[in-house]
């Protein structure tokens, strides 16, 4: 009787071990579903968040694209703003302020060597003018569309 009643406790034993090791490995199945199944979503929502960023992107670009497009423009209008005030300078329907209109030299000038140089200042000084309402429009464009690109950043 006590090795059927050992054979029997050996059986009991196996069948409790058994059954702990089937539980185990059943727990350890679920356990990786569901550690799938969270994989799974975490990898959707990242290419969910990946796609929204590109787009986010492609838009911030086409607003970028736009503001160059823009400022292109007005340095275009620059060179024409210059080309105009050039123009009517000489032209004599737009005059420089006193400053800029003569030429001051130290000590008393020659009236010869004045009458000389006028006509040379003079389209120098309209060159120069031209230049510098070009520089000034090109400069009002720029900070525009700087100013235009961090609004669209922001956005």
């Amino acid at each position: 009787m006590t090795s059927v009643r050992i054979a029997g406790t050996a059986g009991f034993l196996l069948c409790i071990a058994l059954a702990y090791t089937a539980g185990h490995r059943i727990e350890s199945l679920r356990a990786d579903a569901q550690l799938a199944a969270f994989q799974k979503r975490a990898a959707e929502e990242r290419d969910v968040a990946n796609q929204a960023q590109l787009q986010r992107e492609r838009n911030q670009a086409a607003a970028f694209d736009q503001v160059a497009a823009h400022y292109e423009e007005e340095r275009q209008h620059a060179k024409t703003e210059a080309d105009r005030v050039i123009a009517d300078l000489r032209a004599g329907t737009l005059r420089l302020r006193d400053r800029w209109a003569t030429q001051m030299l130290a000590g008393k000038a020659l009236a010869a060597t004045r009458a000389a140089r006028t006509d040379a200042g003079t389209a120098d000084r309209a060159q120069s003018a031209g230049r510098i309402v070009r520089a000034a429009v090109e400069c009002d464009a720029q900070v525009r569309g700087l100013q235009s690109i961090l609004t669209k950043e922001r956005e």
